[in-house]
């Protein structure tokens, strides 16, 4: 089995599959305006803007609450903008590009799928496991140069496609697990 670089032994298949790609994060200063600017750059359209109260247990085991605004593209390949929050996971120095690829994780496999990336060398740098009922519904790995991989657990997707489609993001955070 192959080795990571901290001596664990390496699953032996792919922990993702190019299948299970939801989204390319990408944290904007003003997300408003980075929305403005792609649309009329690219021709992007975009979901209303989702606020949520979010609590992320950061690598050290400290909780990070805080306000977040993002937004996903109609079109895809999705692009998901999240609006920086000074302090937390969701920072840019203006010049990592990308923020986060963000997959799919069957809600059985999740936190196995985050054992066997971090077996990988891809090192957990925030969760939020210390929400509502402790579900793990999403999970941040570091690695790739920064670029981060996340976790999103299929639980969410039924409320992910109700807002793509249109429906209220009051309505469907209220309604998502672990809300």
């Amino acid at each position: 089995m192959p080795q990571t670089t901290e001596g664990h032994e390496a699953p032996a298949g792919p922990v993702l599959s190019p299948e299970a790609l939801f989204h390319t994060g990408l944290v904007v200063e003003d997300l408003d305006l980075a929305m403005k600017t792609l649309g009329a750059a690219a021709g992007y359209h975009f979901t209303t803007v989702m606020e949520l109260e979010v609590t992320a247990r950061t690598a050290d085991g400290g909780l990070q609450h805080a306000s977040q605004r993002f937004a996903l593209t109609l079109e895809e390949p999705r692009l998901e903008l999240v609006e920086e929050i000074p302090g937390t996971v969701w920072v840019s120095d203006g010049s990592n590009g990308a923020h986060h690829v963000g997959y799919w994780a069957d809600s059985g496999r999740i936190a196995e799928m985050s054992r066997e990336l971090a077996a990988q060398g891809f090192a957990v740098e925030a969760s939020n496991d210390a929400e509502a009922d402790g579900a793990l519904m999403w999970v941040y790995h570091r690695g790739l140069g920064g670029v981060r991989i996340e976790l999103l657990n299929t639980l969410m997707k039924p409320s992910m496609d109700a807002w793509i489609a249109g429906a209220d993001p009051a309505a469907v955070a209220q309604d998502a697990p672990g809300a």
